[in-house]
């Protein structure tokens, strides 16, 4: 029997390819390389290649080397690919699969354009200027194990075990190994652990605040461990939602768990940490609708099959981190024509606090480290309160009623105060929405003695929260200072008290 020729490998790799066998595909590429090294399309990497040199006009080849780039965060290329996978569809007479993939392309041609200008905006901090609040709360576990229940309400918890999860996906990604292809060696294979992006968005659901980026190459790290394993656990990453459910469904009956669940984790897995607000909306809008989905169609399979993406805890992860997403795109579009309607952020955090409260009351007695409660039932029930807080103080700034404005502030003032109860003694954001409850009720002329109450909490939670969170993105963005000026207030306040020129029962001056 003839040996193959390269051609004919290529031929293979490319049909392999085509039906997601990557790794087969990666094999069959490698060999057509080392028999030919003019064959430039035989790395993991420029895989997609192949069928898009061999016929321009192939759709579907232009739409894999898109979805390739989009792995990598290529968005230039892969917006250049997107293009030229729509310009190889018919122009006129489409039938309904062709208008199909238009849509699906130019969405994600969108996308891409999208994100080609946008950047990761990590915590930048420099590091002699003092402790990550990780680093100190990583220092504090030991002596808080050996306190016990008196001590299990720290935020210590929430962000060293944070950490720990981040921290061991980093090192996974720290581990890939790039393989020279022989015969080619300016592509390469990738071999590295499949469960980086699993640790890193744990540690990013526990506490988002924990993200940071503290060596140059980071983001290429991140790219290549998100298309690794997109590419080893066969994902689906540029393929709409619907048809991501399609094809879920297919390989279920066809290969079972073991194949979909690991596809299913990381499609939904791949992608936040890197995204900008509007991005970062659309993407954990399609992670949500499709967890949901499957709590709904896989509700009585077990977690062991199905997997962690569908645990309610999960859920409430990701429906947080949509809404902190969602509230930071409505600041970047504010007002009453906004893209992000605060109406859908108003819904999404009551949704959030059903959730929570049902995760509160449904718990099976599974055992859980002591940061777990704060971070996937407290916290999230004080981010919705937060964000209804968030809802009725930008209400009241386009209320044109003044008794409308006045009972806006009022119940935001009210949100907020509850939102820093669910927060533990520790926490910069107990302090911090304890201050924006001082600033509604300065805005809705509050009683003198409601606002000194508050004022007298938030300046006995201060130094408690400087012991660790000293430096943060929130205190780099001033949140001192405007703490400050509210405490200063309180102060004012006192004096004119005492000298008999405001009493306890006026309203809050402005």
């Amino acid at each position: 029997m003839s040996e193959p020729t390269s051609a004919q490998l290529k031929d293979e790799g490319n049909e392999l390819f085509k039906k997601q066998d990557y790794v087969g595909a990666i094999v069959k590429y490698t060999e057509a390389i080392a028999l030919d090294d003019k064959n430039a399309s035989s790395s993991m990497q420029t895989a997609p290649l192949a069928a898009t040199e061999i016929d321009p006009g192939y759709v579907k080849g232009w739409s894999r080397l898109a979805a390739s780039r989009d792995a990598l965060a290529d968005w230039t290329n892969s917006a250049h690919a997107w293009q030229k996978a729509l310009d190889a569809l018919p122009k006129t007479q489409l039938s309904p699969a062709e208008q199909k993939q238009k849509d699906q392309y130019t969405a994600a041609l969108k996308a891409a354009n999208g994100r080609r200008h946008q950047r990761i905006v990590p915590l930048s901090v420099n590091e002699k200027a003092g402790k990550f609040p990780w680093q100190i709360a990583t220092d504090m576990l030991p002596g808080l194990r050996r306190a016990g229940h008196a001590k299990i309400s720290s935020s210590a918890w929430v962000i060293a075990l944070a950490y720990e999860e981040f921290n061991n996906g980093v090192e996974m990604m720290k581990g890939m190994k790039k393989t020279p292809v022989p015969g080619n060696p300016d592509n390469f294979v990738f071999h590295g652990n499949t469960e980086g992006l699993t640790l890193l968005s744990n540690g990013f659901m526990r506490d988002d605040r924990v993200f940071h980026i503290n060596q140059p190459n980071w983001i290429e790290m991140y790219n290549q461990q998100v298309y690794f394993e997109v590419t080893a656990r066969k994902a689906w990453d540029s393929e709409g939602l619907e048809t991501v459910k399609e094809l879920a469904q297919k390989r279920l009956k066809e290969n079972g768990w073991d194949d979909v669940r690991p596809a299913l984790a990381v499609t939904v897995r791949k992608g936040g940490l890197r995204e900008q607000p509007q991005a970062g909306v659309e993407y954990y809008r399609r992670a949500l609708d499709l967890v949901e989905w499957g709590r709904t169609i896989w509700k009585d399979v077990p977690k062991s099959s199905r997997g962690a993406i569908f645990e309610h805890s999960f859920l409430i992860g990701v429906r947080s981190l949509y809404l902190k997403m969602f509230m930071n795109a409505y600041t970047n579009d504010p007002g009453l024509n906004s893209k992000f309607p605060l109406e859908h952020l108003k819904e999404e955090a009551e949704d959030l606090l059903k959730e929570a409260d049902i995760a509160l009351r449904t718990r099976d007695g599974e055992p859980v480290d002591p940061g777990f409660i704060s971070s996937f039932i407290a916290y999230p029930a004080g981010l919705g309160h937060a964000l209804l807080g968030f809802y009725h103080a930008q209400s009241a700034r386009y209320a044109s009623n003044p008794v409308e404005r006045m009972l806006s502030y009022v119940k935001a003032a009210g949100e907020y105060t509850t939102a820093s109860s669910k927060y533990a003694e520790d926490d910069e954001l107990r302090a911090w929405y304890l201050n924006c409850t001082l600033d509604c009720m300065r805005n809705a002329g509050i009683p003198v003695d409601n606002f000194l109450m508050v004022a007298f909490g938030l300046r006995e939670t201060v130094p408690k929260m400087k012991k660790i969170w000293a430096i943060s993105e929130l205190a780099m963005g001033g949140r001192d200072q405007n703490i400050q000026a509210n405490l200063d207030k309180a102060d004012e306040f006192m004096k004119r008290i005492a000298d008999k020129t405001l009493t306890r029962q006026d309203p809050v001056p402005l």
